[in-house]
């Protein structure tokens, strides 16, 4: 069930990510997961195995009075009662919780991380940060405990009226042997009998109660496994062999539960073998766009065309076997070297002689070489023998991973963010050199490179607000040359300060 739950996750928008309610969501599906199979198969059992067992007593105590039976369901119906409504105050708790919980969890990974220790060194946040964590353990810790007195409370009521029950029952009983219909043995063997039911009455209940919480937690467990992805149709989609040109039409996009428009109506043409550049101030929408134009984003209005195809019409799984993107945020897997590089390209997993011709391309070849486990070393302290590496590395790891695979269209995302000039530069002639012949699209806050671009897009406030090549943006005087001269006048104040 785990397995097509994560199945499930990889196939659901990206926006939905940007949403606290749909990790609540996952959380309770994940309680429901955990071993909640098992627990109802041994209620179901130990229900039938119960039922077996009252059956055998029932005609024993029929024989005395048919109310008995009744009588005795009866006093065990107040806990089995509070059972259900305990389990659905425990289910609420948990969908109250579960933010709190998250937090707690990023809280007290802080205390393990070593970017976060640092930090927590340097500022002295360590107090602070133990306070708060704290703080949000004793939240947890006090919903727990005034569940429990709840329950402790009711269950002690109905401990009362089941020994009430029991008395009047014993007084039924006393009131036989006096008119000599049983005798002493009878009634200590009744007894017995009777508190037997009602254990067996409490134990049917405690299992209804599990396969009732059961069944609660599967509600978020089902609705994610049912959630239905957008676009998704019974038909075949179109496989794409080749990217020639994307377009988006009238697109417009906000994240879930906000109302304000990230894109507004963009509308913008990519040809084949284009090297575009994407520019704007932060916040503009760069990002945004170019997961909009890749589906990882389902747009809000207007449409996307892979090949004059509706994106909703495309096999996503070919058009991502065509596309690569090396975004500002790539992720830093603790795995091998040899991983953290193929995952660009699963089918070249065990292509040593290209794995390390990327790496020398970003300029690591040597450095990997170096560690004693070579390509499977792993790129974390917390695995025996591992390494790790720089943040300028990380980023190179990064980049070599985005163009291992062979595609039509290649993304960067602030590609250059945390790597020297004199990197940036070869970065760039790396990037020029390598996707010769591919449509390119470059998200840079950095404009000299752009100069070389075909075309550059301006983005400001959600909109295109400019669009043309370097020299005909230079003489319009707009939005794109007043950043530009404001980023070469800086350059030009800095070169000022190591003049000697």
């Amino acid at each position: 069930m785990k397995k097509i739950t994560i199945e499930k996750l990889i196939k659901i928008p990206l926006e939905k990510f940007e949403n606290n309610r749909f990790f609540d969501t996952i959380n309770l599906a994940n309680t429901a997961i955990s071993g909640n199979g098992v627990k109802v198969i041994s209620s179901v059992i130990g229900i039938i195995t119960n039922l077996v067992s009252l059956i055998g007593i029932f005609g024993i105590l029929l024989s005395i009075h048919w109310s008995m039976p009744i009588a005795l369901f009866l006093s065990t119906l107040p806990g089995i009662i509070l059972i259900f409504i305990a389990k659905s105050k425990n289910y609420k708790m948990n969908v109250n919780t579960s933010p709190i919980e998250r937090e707690l969890g990023f809280t007290d990974s802080l205390f393990i991380n070593k970017s976060s220790i640092k930090e927590i060194k340097i500022y002295n946040l360590g107090t602070y940060l133990i306070n708060r964590w704290s703080g949000l353990y004793k939240r947890i810790q006090k919903q727990n405990l005034d569940l429990a007195g709840w329950e402790a409370r009711t269950k002690s009521l109905a401990a009362v009226f089941l020994q009430i029950t029991s008395l009047g029952v014993s007084l039924l009983l006393i009131n036989q042997i006096s008119h000599n219909v049983l005798s002493i043995g009878d009634y200590v063997a009744l007894l017995g009998a009777v508190t037997t039911v009602q254990i067996l009455f409490s134990s049917i209940g405690g299992n209804l109660g599990s396969i009732f919480e059961t069944a609660i937690f599967n509600n978020a467990l089902m609705e994610l496994l049912e959630y239905e992805v957008k676009n998704e149709t019974g038909y075949e989609k179109v496989r794409v062999e080749e990217v020639e040109g994307l377009r988006l039409e009238n697109v417009s996009f906000s994240y879930p539960g906000t109302d304000t428009m990230v894109l507004d109506n963009i509308c913008m043409e990519i040809n084949k073998g284009e090297n575009i550049s994407i520019v704007g101030y932060n916040g503009s929408g760069k990002t945004t766009l170019i997961k909009c134009l890749i589906g990882l984003y389902e747009v809000n209005q207007g449409d996307v065309y892979i090949n004059e195809i509706n994106l909703k019409e495309i096999n996503k799984e070919s058009f991502y076997q065509r596309v690569s993107a090396i975004f500002q945020d790539f992720f830093k897997y603790k795995y091998s070297v040899r991983e953290n590089v193929a995952f660009g390209d699963l089918e070249k997993l065990q292509n040593d002689k290209e794995i390390y011709r990327l790496l020398e391309n970003v300029g690591l070849s040597e450095k990997i070489k170096n560690f004693e486990s070579k390509l499977e070393t792993y790129l974390t302290r917390e695995i025996p023998d591992g390494s790790d590496l720089s943040g300028g590395e990380w980023q190179r790891i990064a980049i070599a991973r985005g163009f291992l695979k062979d595609c039509d269209l290649i993304i960067l995302d602030e590609p250059t963010a945390a790597v020297d000039p004199i990197m940036e530069l070869e970065i760039f002639e790396l990037f020029n050199s390598l996707s010769k012949n591919k449509t390119t699209l470059t998200i840079s806050h950095r404009l000299g490179p752009t100069k070389f671009s075909d075309r550059i897009i301006v983005m400001d406030k959600g909109r295109i607000v400019e669009e043309g090549s370097f020299h005909s943006l230079m003489e319009q005087k707009g939005l794109y040359y007043q950043m530009y001269q404001s980023q070469s006048n800086w350059y030009k104040e800095e070169n000022k300060l190591f003049e000697v």
